[in-house]
């Protein structure tokens, strides 16, 4: 069944208007009929089982058959702290991230980023990443549309993190602690920050930085994961662990 995000103020007791963008594509590109049975999510992890009482190109009136609480969402937060990488990777990033259960994205200027983007710039990919998420969610039935924030720096972006029940950043040459490691002790969270780095990874000072704030450095393995491996990696391993029955 085609899910679609509306906003609330598009749903009402029986009935829920879908607009724009979408309206043209359950009419064109899916060829959906008056009567043909949609579900309908209003971003905030409740999902409405509908049938389509009218149509006509721009607007799409939906008639609610049943609602109920979405399934699909975590019962904590995750935030993927990204350093921003080379190329298109970023665009996968997102994608699969959203697939995975994360709860927003934030892109991270470090270091040894690449990418040296004037703000247009960065305005433009956010708009693009957000678009990214947007459909990544509908295809995978999500009960809310994760969101990619803007660019910050590193330093700002460890501020940001401490917050959170677990912090935690991906390195190399951790030996010591491992990602299961670190999730087997903490059986009781509400959210979870991490942070991966561009493809030179994180320098030292980076790391001296987050240590002196008391995050901790965590190995994801004994192989070294390329930078667009790595967050899915780390977001499967947590649902693997805090999901799966």
């Amino acid at each position: 069944m085609p899910k679609f995000f509306v906003p609330p103020e598009q749903i009402y007791d029986d009935e829920i208007l879908i607009l724009g963008e979408d309206a043209q594509h359950i009419t064109r590109s899916l060829r959906m009929r008056v009567g043909d049975q949609l579900l309908i999510c209003n971003m905030n992890k409740r999902d409405y089982e509908c049938h389509i009482a009218s149509m006509d190109g721009k607007v799409v009136k939906a008639e609610i058959i049943n609602s109920f609480p979405s399934v699909t969402e975590p019962e904590y937060k995750i935030i993927v702290y990204q350093c921003l990488p080379k190329s298109e990777k970023m665009d996968v990033i997102v994608q699969k991230s959203v697939e995975l259960g994360a709860t927003s994205i934030v892109p991270v200027i470090s270091s040894r980023c690449i990418p040296q983007l004037d703000k247009k710039a960065r305005e433009k990919r956010s708009e693009r990443f957000n678009r990214i998420a947007y459909e990544a969610a509908k295809q995978c039935g999500r009960g809310i549309v994760p969101r990619v924030e803007e660019c910050i720096d590193y330093a700002t972006a460890l501020e940001n993190a401490q917050s959170d029940s677990i912090t935690f950043i991906c390195y190399e040459n951790e030996h010591n602690q491992s990602l299961k490691g670190l999730l087997s002790v903490n059986k009781a969270i509400s959210s979870v920050s991490f942070f991966v780095g561009p493809e030179g990874g994180f320098s030292r000072e980076e790391i001296d930085l987050a240590t002196e704030m008391g995050i901790p450095t965590v190995s994801l393995g004994t192989r070294i994961l390329r930078t667009e491996t790595a967050s899915p990696f780390v977001l499967s391993a947590i649902s693997l662990m805090r999901e799966m029955k």
